[in-house]
């Protein structure tokens, strides 16, 4: 009888030393965390309509990459076209047709979609192109929703019979009106 108490008192050691040994063991259960460096999701040859909050077209986009990060919600895009509308007249829906299209080689957009920050050989043309103004260079934040764009790089601007050249710039997109901070210089071409 006390082999056989014995023998149970080492089966239940040993049964209890490999329920310790399975759950230390067992794989770990807490919740994966979200790498920020690495994107929610990347678009690739794509175009996208981004609302305002009246349910308004606040820019189309067009690029052949884009990736959304998850931390901010931002996004970052290679060589974007975007389409701006402005409203042709008071009280009326912004339009393509008499907006702005904006290239640049990099982009980045806030995660309310609010502002745009275009990088490096920025162009942005007034449509319709034919009569328009013609706005380069290096840096533009634009704020859609606003119909602003401000750069504190050097900005060129033509018009037909006009080029205009100074260092930092706000402009009204839907008013075509350009002021800059310094170093403004007019050619003047006369036409006929």
């Amino acid at each position: 009888m006390i082999v056989r108490g014995w023998l149970v008192l080492l089966l239940l050691v040993v049964a209890a030393a490999t329920g310790w040994s399975i759950w230390k063991s067992r794989p770990d259960e807490r919740t994966p965390v979200a790498d920020p460096t690495r994107s929610t999701y990347v678009l690739t040859d794509f175009e996208a309509i981004v609302l305002d909050d009246q349910g308004h077209e606040s820019f189309t986009v067009q690029a052949p990459r884009l990736a959304r990060s998850p931390a901010d919600e931002t996004m970052t895009l290679e060589t974007p076209v975007f389409f701006i509308p402005v409203a042709p007249g008071p009280n009326q829906v912004p339009t393509r047709e008499a907006g702005w299209e904006v290239r640049s080689k990099t982009a980045w957009v806030s995660g309310s979609g609010d502002e745009v920050r275009l990088q490096g050989n920025v162009v942005a043309t007034s449509m319709p192109s034919a009569r328009g103004m013609k706005m380069t260079t290096e840096q533009l934040n634009v704020f859609p929703e606003k119909n602003r764009a401000v750069s504190p790089s050097l900005v060129t601007v033509t018009q037909p019979g006009s080029i205009l050249r100074g260092q930092g710039m706000e402009a009204l997109l839907d008013s075509k009106r350009v002021r800059f901070h310094s170093n403004v210089k007019l050619h003047y071409v006369p036409t006929r």
